[in-house]
C-alpha cells in the first residue's frame, strides 16, 4: 500500500510540476513586472460583436465575428481558392512597408475592404476633437489626396527606423505593428476609462515593448498599477487638456467632458519622443532628410516641460494663465497617421476647426488656435509664415 502510493507521487510528480509552471505563467503572462497583459478577446480585432470578419463571398465569411481564420488561412487552400502560402499564414501578401498595399488596407480602406460592412477610421481631430470629418479610412490617412499640403507617416522610414533600433523589428514585420499589436489593440474610441486598472481603452503598444512585453498596452493602465507612467498625468501635473469643439468652457477632450488632467489619455510623449522622435538618425522621405530630435526636457521645447516664463504670448482659455508651464501631449497638435495639412498638423486644435496651412511654414491659422498674437497676424499679410524657414517658431532642439 505504501509502495504503492510512492508510486502514485512519483508518477504524479511531473504532473504537479507541470500544472504550477503553468499556473505561474498564466499568473506572469497577466501580470509581468505589474502590467497587465491584454487579450486577443479584449480586443478590436477579437470582439465578437464587431471584430475582424471577411465580407460575404470571401472564403471565411461564415466564420463567427473576431475568429482568427478572418486573417489568417491554415493550408492556403480554403474555401476552395488555391494559392500560394502568404507570410504568418495571411490571406493576402503582407508587404510590411509600402504605403497603398499593406496588408491592414485589405480592410482599412474604403472601396474594395474585406471587411463585413467596412470599416469606418475618423482622424484624431474628428473622433476625440470633435471637428469636421477629412478622412474616413486609415488608408485615406496615409495617403492624403485632399489640402493644401498634406502629410502622413512614411510606413517604409517607420520600419527601416524600427529594425535598426534592434528591439525584435526584421524586414517581415509589417510596419503598422511598430505601433499597434494587431492582436491587443482595443477599440479606442468613444473614450472609455478602465475602472479597474486605471486607464483607457487604447490601440497603441510601444515600440519597445516589442519582444518582452509584446501583449503590453500603452495607456491602460495607472503608474500604481503598472510602475510605468502610461497616461499624461502619470507623467506630468501639468498637462492641460485642449477644449473639445464647442466645449468652452469645461468639455475636454479627448472624451468631450469635464476630464482636463490627462487621466483619461495615453502618454503620448513617452509613446512618440520613446519611440521615434526623441532618437537620431530618423530619415524622412517626405522631408528628404532626418527629422530633428525633438526635446521635452526643461532645455527643449516651451510645448514640453521649458520654462515659459508667463510671456509666449499664449493668452486664449485654457491656456490663459501665463504663471502656469503647461505641457502638451503630441496629439494636441499632430495626427497619428496623416492630415491634409503639413507635418500631421490637426485641422481641429483646442476647439478650432477646419485649420488650414495653405502652405510651408505658413501656420498662422493653426497657432492662433491656441496663441493670441496680437499686432503681429495683422502685418504679416497673407504669408501667415510662423515657421520661416525654421529661425522664428519650431520645435526645441537642434538640427542633426
Amino acid at each position: 500500500m505504501v509502495a504503492h502510493s510512492r508510486f502514485q507521487t512519483r508518477n504524479l510528480l511531473p504532473f504537479i510540476v507541470l500544472s504550477v509552471a503553468v499556473l505561474v505563467w498564466l499568473i506572469g503572462h497577466d501580470r509581468a513586472l505589474g502590467w497587465y497583459g491584454s487579450k486577443y478577446t479584449d480586443s478590436a480585432h477579437g470582439s465578437n460583436a464587431f471584430g475582424v470578419k471577411r465580407r460575404a463571398g470571401t472564403p471565411t465569411s461564415g466564420y463567427a465575428q473576431g475568429n482568427c481564420a478572418h486573417c489568417h488561412e491554415q493550408h492556403a487552400s480554403v474555401g476552395g481558392m488555391s494559392h500560394t502560402a502568404y507570410p504568418f499564414a495571411l490571406f493576402a501578401e503582407n508587404n510590411p512597408s509600402d504605403q497603398t498595399d499593406n496588408f491592414c488596407f485589405e480592410c482599412h480602406k474604403n472601396l474594395g475592404s474585406v471587411q463585413e460592412g467596412g470599416i469606418t477610421n475618423y482622424t484624431y481631430s474628428k473622433n476625440f476633437g470633435g471637428g469636421s470629418p477629412t478622412f474616413t479610412t486609415i488608408y485615406d490617412a496615409f495617403n492624403p489626396t485632399s489640402g493644401d499640403t498634406p502629410s502622413s507617416h512614411n510606413l517604409s522610414d517607420i520600419q527601416t527606423f524600427a529594425v535598426g533600433r534592434g528591439i525584435g523589428f526584421t524586414n517581415d514585420t509589417n510596419a503598422c505593428v511598430v505601433c499597434h499589436d494587431v492582436h491587443t489593440a482595443q477599440r479606442n474610441y468613444p473614450v472609455s476609462v478602465n475602472q479597474t486598472l486605471g486607464g483607457v481603452n487604447t490601440a497603441i503598444r510601444r515600440p519597445a515593448d516589442y519582444e518582452d512585453m509584446r501583449n503590453n498596452l500603452w495607456g491602460d493602465e495607472d503608474a500604481g498599477t503598472s510602475g510605468f507612467n502610461e497616461r499624461m498625468i502619470d507623467y506630468t501635473n501639468r498637462y492641460q487638456a485642449p477644449y473639445y469643439k464647442n466645449g468652452s468652457p469645461n468639455r475636454y477632450e479627448p472624451a468631450n467632458d469635464e476630464t482636463a488632467d490627462g487621466s483619461n489619455l495615453p502618454n503620448f510623449k513617452a509613446f512618440c519622443l520613446g519611440a521615434c522622435h526623441g532618437s537620431h538618425g530618423l530619415y524622412s522621405t517626405e522631408r528628404g532628410r532626418n527629422l530633428r530630435r525633438i526635446y521635452w526636457s526643461s532645455e527643449g521645447d516651451m510645448h514640453g516641460n521649458a520654462y515659459q516664463g508667463g510671456t509666449v504670448g499664449v493668452s486664449i482659455a485654457p491656456y490663459e494663465d501665463g504663471n502656469f508651464n503647461y505641457v502638451l501631449s503630441c496629439t494636441d497638435c499632430h495626427e497619428p497617421h496623416g492630415s491634409k495639412n503639413e507635418w500631421l498638423l490637426r485641422t481641429c486644435v483646442n476647439g478650432k476647426d477646419d485649420i488650414n496651412v495653405p502652405g510651408p511654414g505658413q501656420w498662422l491659422d493653426f497657432c492662433t488656435a491656441c496663441h493670441d498674437v496680437g499686432e503681429h497676424g495683422g502685418t504679416w499679410g497673407p504669408t501667415t509664415d510662423c515657421y520661416n524657414n525654421g529661425i522664428c517658431h519650431q520645435h526645441g532642439g537642434a538640427f542633426f
